[in-house]
């Protein structure tokens, strides 16, 4: 297998297509979109902590672990959902620097029809199954999971629009869906919640989030269909993907789907296990330490999402791209830094205080858990950033990642100090090599 993706450039149309960019590759813009869509992310973990403080208080510890379930298949989907996006925002973007706008419609088509039969495909699988899944993880009802499966043919299509978005460096309308988003869920599961459904009306709130919000994107691009910004140019035919560009598609969902399988297997893992084989009470308590400390990696996923259409784009005009990624690596080990030092000193009192007596005195549990989710954190921003400039051998770093940590929590799935300290370990190992990798690249890997 191949280390490296090429993408076929077209230089007599790169430097036009430079300044028709939504960004033009300006410096200036990426750090005036990112920083919005930076607030937008951190605005919707705000909110979506506020639901989850809520949960906090009004379920017990079981009916929690319950509810964070939900939130944990919904991340395991996203394996799925966010392949479709960065699908669509490397092709996206490297279409913009081509200028070529049909090309991009005719993508953002092909992959909705991909995600209209994948989303069918896993509601199917929830639905269907909701009563093994229920007994499996020892869940009080089957109903959630059916409610879930119902929302995501809506979750893994709005993903498409999103990656359009990303692509296009329109970061200032991307970032208001995550925004919207989060008041459909909040407003919902807090209402619901609170009028009685428990962890139905919690899992209602997140499925009709996604409905909302594929809503919110469908008039997004509707939007820059009828401005021209998505409207195939004066004499352009119909818009339709060629063999040459459906075969790079191909090529490059095996590598995304690395990535993101990876993440998946890193970022939930431990949940899982938890739930599997902790006591309910435990778990509960044990989701409420994996829920604040994973935050880390979400708010630095807005650095993810703004550097990787960005480094596509400059690849495919043969500049280089390093450069953002040192800028972002120092960004989010700052973030990180801050956020496993709030953890430790306040983590304890913060969590006792909001969600109960039986959540207090985890302040180096939570430290630990902050410190592991940010070291792969900085991991995922060097893989990615490779991944958009078409070389997959960080992601295959990654997915080993992924599969050895898996190993190390079954040995520690008996009690939470252990999960915590195997995926500190992995972690850390992880980083060594995600950065060697990335140290001992060549110049005819990546530009």
């Amino acid at each position: 297998m191949t280390t490296d993706l090429r993408t076929r450039s077209r230089p007599s149309q790169q430097a036009a297509a430079a300044s028709d960019s939504p960004a033009g590759g300006d410096s200036k813009a990426l750090v005036s979109g990112g920083a919005a869509l930076g607030l937008a992310m951190l605005v919707a973990n705000a909110g979506n902590y506020l639901l989850n403080v809520f949960l906090g208080r009004w379920l017990t510890p079981a009916e929690f672990a319950d509810a964070n379930l939900m939130v944990t298949i919904m991340l395991l989907v996203t394996a799925i959902a966010i392949s479709l996006q960065l699908m669509a925002a490397r092709f996206a973007g490297i279409n913009a620097v081509n200028n070529d706008p049909s090309a991009t419609v005719a993508l953002a088509q092909k992959l909705q029809r991909m995600a209209i039969l994948a989303g069918t495909a896993v509601a199917a699988a929830l639905m269907l199954g909701s009563q093994w899944w229920s007994e499996f993880f020892n869940s009080a009802s089957a109903w959630p999971f059916a409610i879930l499966g119902f929302g995501m043919p809506f979750y893994l299509a709005q993903a498409v629009g999103r990656g359009v978005l990303q692509g296009l460096l329109r970061f200032q309308p991307l970032a208001w869906t995550f925004v919207v988003e989060m008041v459909a869920r909040v407003a919902l599961g807090i209402g619901l919640v609170a009028a009685g459904f428990g962890v139905i009306g919690a899992t209602i709130g997140l499925t009709a989030s996604f409905i909302v919000t594929w809503g919110h994107v469908q008039l997004i691009t509707s939007r820059m269909r009828r401005t021209g910004v998505l409207r195939p140019r004066s004499g352009d035919p119909k818009p339709t993907m060629s063999a040459d560009a459906k075969a790079e598609l191909v090529s490059y969902t095996l590598p995304v789907a690395l990535l993101l399988l990876g993440q998946i297997i890193i970022n939930n893992g431990d949940v899982l296990m938890a739930k599997r084989f902790l006591e309910p009470e435990t778990a509960g308590v044990y989701a409420a330490i994996a829920l604040v400390g994973r935050a880390v990696f979400f708010l630095s996923w807005s650095v993810a999402t703004t550097l990787f259409p960005a480094a596509a784009q400059r690849k495919e005009r043969g500049e280089s791209t390093d450069g953002l990624l040192h800028s972002g690596l120092a960004v989010v080990a700052v973030m990180g830094a801050c956020f496993v030092g709030g953890a430790y000193f306040l983590g304890g009192t913060v969590l006792g205080r909001v969600f109960g007596p039986e959540f207090a005195g985890v302040s180096s549990p939570l430290a630990w858990y902050a410190f592991a989710t940010a070291m792969f954190a900085m991991a995922n921003l060097i893989v990615s950033h490779h991944l958009s400039t078409g070389r997959i051998r960080e992601a295959l770093v990654l997915l080993a990642g992924g599969v050895f940590q898996t190993v190390l929590l079954f040995f520690g799935r008996n009690a939470t100090d252990d999960l915590i300290r195997m995926q500190v370990i992995a972690m850390a190992l992880l980083l060594a090599a995600v950065a060697g990798s990335h140290l001992t690249h060549t110049p005819g890997e990546q530009t």
